[in-house]
């Protein structure tokens, strides 16, 4: 009985010690701090030994010891210098052996030592190998469902499925943990190397996975490949940056845009971003850019910018694209420009963020988009803040909106249907005196280029820029004093030029203008600047609205002797100039005909016209009787082309 009690009681222990043992594995599992702890340094020669047995559950609890070793910075360098354990390559258990390494690559000075051991190729090895693996087993269960449907959905089949499924999903785990060595990519070298043997390849088909964890470490991998100017600068020399473009021409080859874009609109924040990251630094590229147009990426952006974490990435892409001409159209169809408005308005600090500007400077580019900034007194918000804060960027976008009222103008019939009238009159004094107090040259050239935007109908009711210029009577001293030769740059030039083309349109202004030394001051920088075609072109066009007043005209005729450089500039090598000059001319001649008579003027004009178009005719004239062509005449024959070699030539 005893014995038998003992059999039993014996039995009911070893069942206790079991079920404690189950209960400590899953303990374990539960918690893996309870794992760690159990591995010990001192120890690792046997969980070595562990390896070499052929019991695969034995090789598999030695490897996890040693992983959970690896996992405490403390171990890192006891465990690199063990030769015979960094020799280890047994691909039996390459996914913990990978995690391993992953915490060895983790520490950058143990990367030469891991380069030494070529942990990079083999792994690229195993990415490889796993590749295509997950290919082929794709095909598998894409053949199983074909099968199951061939059956009519019998239970066995269908379990089947779902036993391949539910092993699929263990494999991807495992699986999506070999990149996680990509950190050796931080060394350049260790980077040019993955990306001969096609590291992009592969990483483009990981892209097709669905974990999140592997999905943002090869959007990551794919950004770090495509730019990073930390790591360029020091290597500008060996052409680094063509292996850069090198990545970028492949990511586009194998559709990663695309494939970034498809997560760019997925639920998880953090793989947004980094698909956020990697498609800017692909923007760059146009073909790119019209791949993001073409997957209607603009509105999920524009929805992005309510979101604050999104938003310095999200306006960098939309700048990017918004670039392009036919792009800023699209934003006219989405909230962006409510949202870029509103960005805008209420930007905490003086200076708006450059991103934001340059998105709103862009768009404003577009009418209709600077016509939805000037609704619902959008313009007053914007004006008002820049009188406050001088910022040139918000000044070019007013500048801009400025463009867009004007070429309304231009294009309308008539003046009754130009719908706008009086929407700059509140602004016309506080700009001008915001120019006049500004030191800031690029700020200036922005003011003055939003006044030279304004037409009669812009200005307050009953006002005229001839009663300003009366009442405010620095401004005409003010823009004398900015063409003074050496004062100011050729863009102010330019700027004041066309500021004072828009005052020509009121008669009114003519003989302010001629009490001024405007007139001699254009004469002198249309002397100086006989090389820059755009300053040239505006100083005629200015010149012609100044001839259709008297005051002016007498002025440019007779005060400044203008004619003589005016009839130099005829033949100037720019169509347009030559186009403009042609018409002053015109005008001129038209003023100095008198009773069917033409003057002085008009025949200057009319010889000059003749020399230009018989120009080849007269360069011969010229060369057939200069001496030196008549003597080397003479020594070659007369013979060499006929006694009526000059007659013919007259002829003709």
């Amino acid at each position: 009985m005893s014995s038998s009690g003992g059999g039993v009681k014996a039995k009911s222990t070893v069942r206790r010690s079991s079920r404690s043992e189950d209960r400590d594995d899953q303990r374990k599992e539960k918690d893996p701090l309870a794992s760690r702890q159990l591995s010990n340094p001192d120890d690792l020669d046997l969980y070595m030994e562990k390896l070499y047995e052929e019991d695969m559950e034995s090789k598999l609890d030695g490897i996890t010891q040693i992983l959970n070793l690896s996992e405490y910075g403390a171990n890192i360098e006891m465990l690199v210098q063990n030769e015979a354990l960094m020799y280890k390559k047994n691909y039996d258990f390459t996914l913990h052996m990978m995690r391993i390494f992953w915490c060895y690559s983790n520490f950058l000075q143990l990367h030469p030592i891991l380069s030494n051991y070529r942990i990079g190729a083999i792994t690229l090895k195993i990415v490889d190998f796993e590749v295509k693996r997950h290919q082929l087993r794709v095909e598998e269960e894409k053949q199983l469902e074909d099968t199951i449907a061939k059956a009519n959905h019998e239970p066995d089949v269908l379990a089947k499925l779902k036993a391949e499924a539910k092993k699929s999903k263990k494999r991807a785990k495992k699986q999506d943990q070999l990149l996680v060595l990509f950190n050796l990519s931080e060394d350049i070298h260790t980077e040019r190397k993955m990306v001969k043997k096609k590291i992009v390849h592969f990483l483009a088909k990981m892209l097709d996975r669905v974990t999140p964890d592997l999905v943002m470490l090869t959007l990551g991998f794919l950004k770090k490949l495509r730019y990073d100017d930390r790591r360029i600068v020091p290597f500008m020399s060996n052409g680094v940056r063509s292996v850069f473009e090198e990545n970028k021409d492949a990511m586009i080859e194998l559709q990663v845009p695309e494939k970034a874009i498809r997560y760019v609109k997925c639920n998880h924040d953090k793989t947004v971003q980094v698909a956020l990251k990697l498609l800017f630094n692909l923007s760059w590229d146009a073909r790119v850019r019209d791949t993001m147009v073409k997957n209607s990426l603009v509105p999920k952006l524009v929805e992005l910018l309510k979101k604050p974490p999104f938003r310095a990435l999200t306006l960098r892409i939309l700048y990017h694209l918004s670039m392009d001409d036919r792009c800023k159209s699209m934003f006219t169809y989405t909230e962006a420009i409510p949202i870029v408005m509103q960005l805008v308005i209420n930007f905490p600090q003086n200076m708006v963020a450059k991103e934001l500007m340059a998105l709103a400077v862009n768009l404003s580019v577009n009418g209709r988009n600077a016509e939805m900034m000037a609704q619902n007194k959008g313009l007053d918000a914007l004006v008002t803040r820049v009188l406050r804060t001088r910022d040139v960027l918000l000044m070019k976008c007013i500048r801009n909106i400025s463009q867009w009222s004007y070429s309304l103008q231009e294009d309308a019939a008539s003046e009754k249907m130009y719908k706008h009238k009086g929407l700059w009159a509140p602004y016309v004094v506080p700009l001008l005196e915001l120019a006049q107090s500004s030191d800031n040259h690029d700020f200036v050239v922005e003011i003055l280029g939003v006044l030279g935007n304004l037409t009669p109908n812009d200005l307050p009711a009953k006002t005229s820029w001839d009663k300003i210029l009366a009442q405010y009577y620095t401004v005409i001293p003010f823009l004398n004093k900015l063409l003074v030769p050496g004062f100011s740059q050729d863009d102010i030039v330019l700027q004041v030029i066309m500021f004072v083309s828009a005052l020509m349109l009121e008669p009114k202004c003519a003989p302010l203008i001629t009490s001024s030394r405007l007139v001699r001051s254009f004469h002198t920088v249309f002397q100086d600047k006989q090389t820059d075609h755009e300053i040239m072109l505006q100083l005629l066009f200015c010149f012609y609205r100044m001839l259709r007043h008297p005051e002016t005209l007498d002025e440019v005729l007779y005060g400044t002797n203008m004619l003589p450089d005016l009839l130099l500039a005829a033949d100037a090598t720019n169509a347009e100039v030559r186009r403009m000059c042609d018409s002053v001319l015109d005008v001129i001649l038209d003023h100095d005909i008198h009773e069917g008579e033409v003057g002085e003027f008009g025949r200057q004009i009319r010889r000059r016209r003749f020399e230009i178009h018989n120009a080849e005719y007269w360069n011969m004239m010229h060369h057939a009787a200069s001496p030196t062509a008549f003597h080397d005449d003479e020594e070659d024959g007369q013979d060499r082309d006929g006694p009526d070699h000059g007659y013919h030539h007259t002829r003709k």
